[in-house]
């Protein structure tokens, strides 16, 4: 976030792709039947933010809201959610080898940010932030699955687990109606006349709720059980545990990587990726161009391949961004912010 030195700034943010299925049902109860996932390892994130900040020389200290959600999975994993779903049972044999992880938080709180000059053309950043968290929810489902179409067999030897401040079970016993996270960012720099090169992380740290639930159930058998329309009887397969501690996770946060070069005075072009967990790199290209008051940029983001287009000027910063303009959209992310010294 952009932000005036000795003031204050407010910046809206939403960032949102999904390779496997339109962003437009996410939310539908057959979400699955319509899972088309990409070859290798599929991506979803889900992020935004409300942040009211003041600068005062090198900090900055902000009060804020968000919602942060990272899910990935092997193509695998989404087929065969696809498949039980949409098709019950196959017409010819098949594996599937399933890994799929998905982390989630809501909270509000507060953060800082300082920038520190080092030597040398070198500067650093560090930041802390404080999280009162009102949602937690956690899947993990992991093993093989396979049909085999000449003996209409099913094998599965799944594992799930499923952390959820939402879980509701038979004799639960009341926990803590809120979590905590502390998430640490930080960074390095290095600038030249023309050039620049940098290194950074975000949203690494801890989360941690009180008696929060957790449900932990294995899918370990061959069966033949389906029903009138071919489809799978999950239950009678399920064997599972729910329990209730203190739940602590170590999140290891996003890496940032990025080059910069000056073409000239007003053009200034930067390449980089961030690293996600689980996944890989997510790689973008941006150009940035001044043009009398006015701050214009061109962003493409490869994976995503999301084109997007920003405008600064006068303290107000907008930005979108999307893969396509119909209502098939994958990939989509929006930013409003505006800075204003202080007194």
């Amino acid at each position: 976030m952009l932000a005036l030195a000795g003031g204050w700034a407010v910046d809206v943010t939403s960032s949102r792709h999904a390779d496997a299925l339109p962003l437009n049902r996410l939310d539908a109860d057959d979400v699955a039947a319509e899972f088309r996932p990409r070859g290798g390892r599929n991506v979803a994130y889900a992020r935004d933010e409300l942040r009211v900040s003041r600068t005062g020389g090198r900090h900055t200290w902000s009060l804020l809201a968000r919602q942060n959600a990272t899910l990935v999975g092997t193509h695998d994993a989404f087929d065969l959610a696809r498949t039980v779903e949409s098709e019950g049972t196959p017409e010819a044999s098949h594996q599937w080898n399933v890994h799929a992880k998905y982390l989630g938080f809501a909270g509000a709180g507060a953060a800082w940010r300082g920038t520190f000059d080092v030597a040398g053309g070198w500067s650093a950043h560090a930041g802390l932030q404080g999280l009162v968290l009102s949602q937690w929810r956690e899947y993990q489902l992991d093993g093989p699955a396979a049909y085999d179409a000449a003996l209409q067999r099913w094998q599965f030897d799944l594992r799930y687990r499923r952390t959820d401040s939402r879980l509701e079970y038979p004799f639960q016993q009341a926990y803590d109606g809120r979590g905590q996270a502390l998430l640490t960012e930080g960074g390095l720099r290095w600038s030249g006349a023309d050039a620049a090169v940098a290194v950074s992380w975000r949203d690494a740290g801890w989360l941690r709720w009180r008696g929060l639930p957790q449900q932990d159930a294995v899918l370990s058998t061959d069966t033949q059980a389906v029903d009138a329309d071919g489809f799978v009887i999950y239950k009678p397969l399920v064997q599972g545990r729910f329990s209730q501690a203190t739940r602590r996770r170590t999140v290891t946060g996003i890496v940032n990587v990025v080059a910069s070069w000056a073409s000239s005075p007003a053009t200034l072009w930067s390449a980089g990726a961030d690293r996600v967990p689980g996944f890989g790199f997510l790689p973008q290209v941006k150009v940035q161009h001044r043009l009398g008051a006015a701050t214009w940029t061109a962003r493409y983001d490869l994976h995503e391949r999301r084109v997007g287009v920003g405008w600064g000027w006068h303290g107000w910063q907008l930005a979108y961004g999307v893969d396509r303009l119909d209502g098939d959209a994958r990939s989509r992310e929006f930013r409003l912010g505006y800075s204003w010294p202080g007194d």
